[in-house]
């Protein structure tokens, strides 16, 4: 009987989390659109990320420049790596709905699932370890840059002294790749089980 409270507490909060997270990810299941995406230079360097935006709310082409709200994109993140599969640096420009990058040049066609035009996404503050990826040619196009290269796709870095440098140039596209939506159903039951583990632990040690 002393223990009685304690387990139907347990229980009580245990079920309730497990509640709230069916709840929040039948949401999202429901709204989200989220995509994968990479890059390879010819020299081996590489970038991968991950974007989502709200399906229910977004038009077919969703394009995105500058720090500022957002008009689509909840979230965009972008990793780098070396040729040797090194992480040089990971940022996150979009963040629950807010740019944080002035430089960012973002466009993609949900109908063809593809990213089109004007691309820059990363971090360059002129700050040691800056690390960007964009569209050379696009953004020359449109009179984003002035400079004179000629491979499409340039990865950017800036030195120890806060110099940049153009690490790697390629004529490949950023490939796109949807995530399923079962993955997401993954995610929530390992927190369940997750849950139902701590649960089954803290009774146990209720009953010692």
């Amino acid at each position: 009987m002393t223990h009685l409270f304690p387990k139907t507490a347990i229980s009580l909060v245990t079920t309730t989390t497990l509640a709230l997270a069916i709840a929040i990810t039948t949401n999202n299941l429901a709204n989200a659109a989220e995509f994968n995406f990479n890059w390879k230079g010819d020299t081996g360097y590489s970038a991968k990320g991950s974007f989502n935006y709200d399906a229910t709310t977004a038009p077919s082409v969703i394009s995105e420049t500058g720090s500022k709200a957002t008009k689509n994109l909840q979230s965009l993140s972008i990793s780098f790596f070396d040729p040797l599969s090194n992480l040089i640096n990971s940022f996150t420009p979009v963040l629950s709905g807010i740019s944080n990058y002035g430089f960012l040049r973002f466009n993609f066609d949900s109908t063809t699932e593809q990213i089109f035009g004007p691309f820059d996404i990363g971090k360059d503050d002129e700050l040691p370890g800056d690390t960007w990826l964009n569209n050379n040619l696009a953004l020359i196009d449109e009179g984003f840059s002035d400079e004179v290269l000629a491979k499409e796709f340039g990865f950017n870095n800036r030195d120890t002294a806060g110099t940049k440098q153009i690490l790697d140039l390629s004529n490949n596209s950023v490939q796109v790749s949807k995530v399923p939506e079962g993955s997401i159903i993954i995610g929530l039951l390992t927190v369940c089980s997750l849950g139902l583990t701590a649960y089954r632990n803290l009774d146990k040690a209720t009953q010692e």
